[in-house]
């Protein structure tokens, strides 16, 4: 009676131990793809030159002042045409940037 228990348990543990971890792994893999292709946004209107610089494409420390710049001299920005009036900011910084930049208070 004893050797059957062992059995039972041994084999319900040998078939359910691997289903468990394959859905560990898979709930890994689909958390791991989806943190990696999520895009970090700036918000335009609040980041510091260093965010500026270190999270759009393009962007430098010069760049970066000259946006903030901008921003105290004109007020918020409200769409991606004023950032193209920051200078030394064009179509193909903004092109790359775009999905990035977002115009939150």
């Amino acid at each position: 009676m004893l050797r059957m228990c062992f059995f039972i348990l041994f084999s319900c543990f040998s078939l359910i131990s691997p289903l468990a971890f394959a859905d560990s792994q898979q709930c890994e893999s689909v958390v791991t793809t989806k943190l990696s292709s999520i895009t970090p946004v700036v918000n335009i209107n609040t980041a510091t030159s260093e965010q500026l610089s270190s999270q759009l494409k393009g962007i430098g420390k010069a760049k970066a002042a000259a946006i903030i710049e901008w921003r105290e001299t004109n007020g918020k920005f409200s769409s991606l045409d004023d950032l193209d009036e920051v200078k030394g900011i064009g179509a193909g910084i903004i092109e790359k940037n775009k999905d990035k930049i977002v115009f939150e208070d």
